[in-house]
């Protein structure tokens, strides 16, 4: 039996699905990361509030395994 060949319609399709997909991505990406390094005026920007959670937790964490 003979394999259909595909038609480069489709395959060019198919080429702009992926990169649409990719520039979704980065745009996605882009804005949440904005949204994570932006600091109001008096407060700490979530970036830097979750690396100070994140030291807290290891803190406590590292207590906790040195405990007999």
């Amino acid at each position: 039996m003979q394999t259909p060949k595909r038609s480069p319609f489709i395959a060019a399709r198919r080429l702009r699905q992926r990169g649409q997909a990719c520039t979704e991505y980065l745009v996605v990406t882009t804005a949440l990361v904005a949204v994570l390094l932006i600091a109001k005026e008096d407060t700490l920007s979530p970036f830097a509030a979750l690396l100070l959670g994140l030291k807290s937790f290891f803190g406590a964490y590292s207590f906790a395994l040195s405990l007999p």
